[in-house]
């Protein structure tokens, strides 16, 4: 386009050439115009496009919406409120200013919403017109609409558009137009009869629109006909018997009157609530107050609801101006009164403590006039004579006729998925009951069951007589729903559930398979309050999110870890009568029957207050503090617990008898631990052990020369790392409470390492004696001191070198007479058990254990009444108990076979029976076994095959067991000592997974050249093409004996990123880390890395023979020993590009001596071993790209490792 400017013409020599410039340009200014688009012009709606003949088409509707959006950008917004079964779009307009496109910015504005809705019978099309109309006012008004001041407003012009398409004369009594749709939808549903049963889809979207919404007052415009009277509009309000009453008189009293004059005052029509009379003219009825009715069941989800009803025998206009003028007033109204309506909808959040679930309808107080005329009858028709008063009873107020108090909460069976989905639909919080559980619950009886002899909306209705029971234990399973009444919608909860609710789920059919004569209404009043464990339930499948990809966001941020793992509850501790546990429920800890899942508070707080408040240096923060805990340091017979306050520790019995401070030094003190009778409490202190008396509080010093580099029950550094699991705990108490062995350490010898905080502006250093390998260790004696104090006898190692030996463990038998000890030597190659005199010192060789490489730690001996004990053993290559005698003679090998004994949970006197988990089913799976103490079958207790973890008491007839496998999460059970099922625990439902589009796991073995199979598993990338070439992320740990391929459930966040990106993600385990015995483990021995990396090259030339792999692309990582092992592969082979090495080890001398020197010697005793796994010693070889991640104060593997081979490098 070219745009013309009369400036830049250059100006005429003459009159006559100064005229033709000016025509010139006038003419390009006309012509310019011509081209110019008219501006767009507003909508129309079809009635006024007809003179008010016709009504808008759906097409046009939707035209309307998006024009009056494209008009007023900066007011309206066009969404939806969903579809129709024939797939129409139900059209929605937004209204605010500034405009507004979510419920949470319809929130945040601050002003009250309103959602106005018409069409909902699509013969009664008035509404439809009048919104259109409405909404184009309030768009297009140049200056800012007064309703938009506190208003935002949303308008449904069109519930309907199925209805709407479906044209005929179906009203030929109504003035206008012919043509018109039908009041029901394509499915034959009356919508306006819809709102309990959520049948269709177009009361579904209204509903989804409320709850999301949450609009303070919702409209419907309708049209109706009815009795002759001279109101061009009635109207109603919310007057359920069940509604808040606040809300009823409100809009009855107040809100109702008000908008009735305003109406007449702009329009002339008078208007009054809706009614008929009846024959004699004496009373005018409304219609029942059922929560089918759009009206009243937005009333009873605490939100003002308001009918519009435009009379059928006045004029199309004057039908359309008086819905249209009647919603104005509302909206006038409303805006006027914001701060009242808000203050209403408040308090009806708050639901009755009596619901009523049936009604009659019964007169107002007074009789009121209604605005009627004379009628007679023409041609068999009522003919509207002279006008005419009536002076009469208006029946519109709802008396209940049934009630029910409102209970906790209501107990939907399993098994009922379209009763929990309507549920759901109405937006009622619920909670899906996790375990199995006996709870106090009130049952209806069923006395007799009545249908109704006509189907209405699709429906054989029901009415049930009912007969309440009184409160009685039932066990209410897993997957039972909870319906909570406290909510907001407890009113609405009650309404739909109650078997006696005139218009309830049951009376929609919703029960129909589980209701019988003589038997329980299958929903439970739940009639006493318990904590349970509880779950959202799976969302609506209308509204399921599906098809997310897990992200590097998710996984560094761990928003997901969670959900997608499950956390399912386990039983904190037992009991010691074995029939009742410890549990944490909603953040307080409860004692809990087992059988039963009765609970009750492990105390009462209260009396335990009291007691504690005796104390001066306990304020009530901390008493409140202390008291508010899930773990606690109780005594063995758990009737009381130490707590520590300020350094000191203090001591509570749970029955509220006392409370006193035990300790009193500015000293910590470390490691308290009851005496087995719960009389005395160890700790130490300053590197010395202490005892003090619980009853006297006299403290009692053990040992004397603790301090500096000498420690007393507290183990040094290397120790608490490869000895005692990363404890400090080096002391323990005989079982008659009289004496205390103790470990005793003497770091002199130790070299001590630095590790540097570089954080602070003067750099803090950290010393920490620290043997690496072939470096001195530690000193250490066995010492045993009497708990009253006196003198301390150590343990007789003569014949055993101090500098050479390491002492592992003690424990004591059953008579508290001696202790035994196990005694190593430095290299691990045997294990000696030693029984200490408690008196003397002396000490007597039991056995030696050996095997064909080194000696793990067996574990604490399992003792017997008659002084025997069971010992675990690997000196057959696979992990097995053995039976001795108390003299150290073996008796027999208890159990045998290619698997290991993992644990072993108890020992029963009675039956002789071992009960232990193990490998016997699968090498990558625990399951639970029992086993006699004479020999014989192994018996297998669970019947499922997946990775079983157990917990048991060492009495009481139950155990605990969780139970997975990789597809299904870990599921909790209580169950008897045979395997039977008394109860599930929880069952741990992950619908949050059922999000996520993942990647297909495999489990999968991999046959070595020499016959032995790896385990490992196989994540294929999302929209996995068996075409294409993938490249492939390796991971792995690789230390010995340390498996990560498990058949148990796992949330695998990491692998599904790297799935997600298009890659293959591949686990496996060499045979040194494939938990399948020690006899596996040695291969690795005084070679760490050596036939790891042979197992992991052959397994990665096996995933490339199976699956689509690019063999250019292969990366790998690990931390710790898998970062060593990372390190490893990119400089001893050439299968990988690329490697993540987390805090590797680089060469086996940096690191600590106990490990190892078990798995490689010392270096002096195999300095060609250590040579050959060095990663430090091949940097030059390294190939592919390698990214070392290493803490600068990591204190165990030292950043000196990497360091070191960044300068090889």
């Amino acid at each position: 386009m070219i745009i013309f400017d009369e400036s830049s013409i250059t100006a005429a020599k003459s009159p006559q050439e100064n005229n033709v410039r000016r025509l010139l340009f006038a003419s390009f200014v006309v012509i310019f115009a011509w081209w110019s688009p008219a501006p767009a012009q507003p909508p129309q709606t079809a009635a006024e496009r007809s003179n008010y003949q016709e009504t808008t088409r759906h097409a046009d509707v939707v035209a309307f919406c998006e024009s009056l959006a494209k008009l007023a950008p900066n007011r309206v917004r066009y969404a939806t409120l969903g579809e129709t079964k024939e797939k129409r779009p139900m059209p929605l307009l937004l209204l605010a200013d500034p405009p507004v496109s979510t419920p949470v910015e319809a929130a945040e504005s601050g002003k009250l919403l309103v959602f106005v809705q018409a069409n909902i019978h699509a013969g009664e099309m008035d509404g439809k017109e009048a919104l259109l109309m409405l909404a184009r006012e309030i768009a297009l008004e140049k200056e800012k609409h007064p309703h938009l001041k506190n208003l935002v407003l949303a308008f449904a012009p069109n519930v309907n558009p199925d209805g709407n398409e479906k044209l005929g004369n179906f009203r030929p009594h109504q003035p206008g137009p012919n043509q018109i749709g039908t009041r029901e939808n394509a499915d034959g549903l009356d919508l306006n009869r819809d709102f309990m049963k959520l049948e269709s889809l177009e009361v579904q979207a209204l509903v989804r629109f409320y709850r999301r919404w949450n609009p303070a007052l919702v409209i419907d415009l309708h049209t109706t006909n009815g009795s002759l009277h001279r109101y061009t509009l009635t109207y109603d309000g919310p007057r359920h018997a069940a509604s808040s009453a606040g809300l009823v008189s409100y809009a009855r009293d107040t809100f109702l009157p008000a908008v009735s004059q305003k109406l007449e005052k702009a329009t002339r029509f008078q208007s009054y609530f809706y009614g008929n009379f009846n024959a004699d003219r004496t009373a005018w009825t409304s219609y029942p107050a059922q929560a089918r009715y759009g009206t009243q069941y937005v009333g009873l989800r605490g939100r003002l609801g308001i009918l519009s009803e435009s009379y059928a025998y006045a004029s199309y206009k004057d039908r359309i101006t008086a819905s249209r003028e009647f919603v104005r007033a509302c909206l006038e109204l409303a805006g006027e009164q914001s701060a009242a309506i808000r203050k209403l909808l408040d308090d009806a959040a708050k639901p009755p403590a009596t619901i009523a679930l049936a009604h009659k309808l019964s007169p107002r107080p007074k009789p009121v006039t209604i605005a009627g005329y004379e009628e007679k009858r023409e041609n068999g028709k009522r003919v509207a004579g002279p006008a005419k008063d009536y002076r009469v009873s208006q029946i519109d107020v709802a008396e209940p006729t049934v009630t029910r108090p409102r209970p906790i909460a209501y107990l939907v069976p399993p098994g009922m998925p379209k009763v929990v989905e309507n549920l759901q639909r109405h937006g009622i919080r619920l909670d899906e009951l996790r375990e199995d559980i006996e709870l106090t619950v009130e049952a209806e009886r069923i006395v007799k069951i009545t249908r109704s002899e006509r189907k209405y909306q699709g429906h054989e209705s029901v009415k049930l007589q009912t007969e309440l029971q009184p409160p009685a234990p039932r066990m209410i399973p897993a997957g039972t729903t909870i319906v909570r009444t406290s909510q907001s919608l407890g009113a609405l909860a009650s309404l739909l559930l109650e078997p006696l609710s005139e218009d309830g789920l049951a009376v929609w059919n919703y029960f129909d398979d589980r209701l019988a004569e003589g038997k329980d209404f299958p929903v439970l009043r739940l009639a006493k309050d318990t904590p349970v464990l509880i779950t959202s339930p799976r969302p609506l499948a209308e509204e399921r999110i599906t098809g997310k990809r897990i992200t590097v966001d998710d996984y560094l941020q761990r928003r997901r870890g969670s959900s997608l793992a499950g956390q399912p509850a386990r039983i904190r501790d037992w009991l010691p009568d074995g029939e009742h546990f410890l549990q944490v429920k909603q953040d307080k800890l409860w004692k809990v029957h087992a059988a039963t899942g009765r609970l009750e508070p492990l105390f009462d707080s209260k009396k335990l207050a009291t007691v504690m408040a005796k104390i001066p240096a306990l304020d009530g923060s901390t008493i409140q503090s202390v008291l508010g805990r899930t773990t606690f340091k109780f005594n063995e017979a758990m009737t009381g617990f130490l707590f520590e306050h300020g350094n000191d520790w203090y001591y509570v019995a749970l029955d509220g008898s006392t409370a006193v401070r035990l300790t009193r030094t500015p000293e910590k003190e470390n490691l308290a631990t009851f005496s087995p009778d719960g009389k005395w409490v160890a700790f130490v202190r300053d590197k010395n052990l202490f005892v003090v008396d619980i009853a006297t509080q006299t403290e009692r010093k053990l040992t004397t020369d603790g301090g500096g580099l000498i420690s007393n029950g507290e183990a040094d550094w290397v120790y608490f790392e490869e000895i005692f699991n990363r404890s400090e705990h080096a002391f323990w108490w005989s079982p008659d409470s009289r004496h205390i062995a103790f470990l005793r350490f003497d770091d002199t010898p130790v070299a001590k390492f630095t590790v540097v905080d570089q954080l602070p502006v003067r750099l803090r250093l950290e010393q920490t004696p620290y043997p690496k390998a072939g470096d001195p260790n530690p000193t250490v004696k066995l010492g045993i001191v009497p708990a009253a104090g006196g003198d301390v006898h150590f343990a007789d190692m003569n014949g055993y070198d101090p500098a050479s030996v390491l002492l592992i463990r003690a424990a004591w038998p059953k008579d508290g007479q001696h202790a035994f000890l196990y005694v190593q030597d430095r290299a691990q190659t045997w294990l000696d058990v030693l029984s200490v005199a408690v008196e003397s010192g002396s000490v007597k060789k039991l056995f030696r254990e050996q095997t064909k490489a080194w000696v793990e730690d067996p574990g604490e001996p399992i003792f017997l009444m008659d002084g025997s004990f069971l010992f675990a053993s690997e000196r057959t290559g696979w992990r097995h108990l053995y039976h001795y005698d108390a003299s150290g003679k073996l008796l027999r090998q208890v159990t045998d076979g290619h698997f290991e004994v993992r644990n072993v949970h108890r020992f029963d006197e009675d039956s002789r029976s071992i009960y232990f988990s193990g490998t016997g089913d699968s090498p990558i799976a625990q399951g639970f076994y029992r086993a006699q103490l004479d020999g014989g079958t192994i018996e297998r207790i669970h019947s499922e095959s997946g990775d079983h973890r157990v917990s048991m008491h060492t009495k009481g007839p139950y155990f605990e067991v969780s139970r997975s496998n990789h597809a299904t999460p870990a599921q909790v059970s209580l169950r008897k000592l045979d395997g039977t099922l008394v109860r599930r625990l929880d069952t741990n439902p992950l619908y949050a997974r059922e999000e996520y589009k993942l990647g297909e796991f495999q489990l999968v073995q991999i046959p070595m050249k020499d016959g032995f199979r790896l385990e490992g598993s196989v994540l294929l990338p999302v929209d996995f093409d068996p075409k294409q070439k993938y490249p492939v992320w390796f991971m792995t740990y690789a230390g010995p004996h340390a498996p990560t391929i498990s058949d148990s459930w796992s949330a695998r966040t990491l692998d599904h990123v790297l799935s997600g990106l298009g890659i293959i993600v591949f686990r496996c385990d060499p045979r040194s880390a494939s938990g399948k015995g020690a006899v596996s483990t040695w291969t690795a021995y005084r070679q760490l890395g050596v036939q790891e990396l042979k197992d992991i090259e052959e397994a990665i030339d096996w995933l490339i023979s199976k699956y689509p792999v690019d063999a250019t692309r292969i990366g790998m990582s690990g931390h710790s020993y898998g970062g060593f092992m990372t390190a490893y592969a990119l400089t001893h082979s050439k299968k990988f590009c690329a490697g993540i090495a987390g805090a590797p080890v680089t060469d086996w001398r940096n690191y600590d001596s106990i490990y190892t020197e078990r798995y490689m010697n010392t270096p002096q005793q195999n300095s060609e071993g250590y040579a050959k796994t060095s990663v430090v010693r091949a940097a030059a070889n390294l190939h592919g790209r390698l990214l070392l991640a290493h803490g600068l104060m990591d204190d165990n593997v030292h950043v000196q490792n990497s360091v070191q081979l960044i300068d090889a490098l």
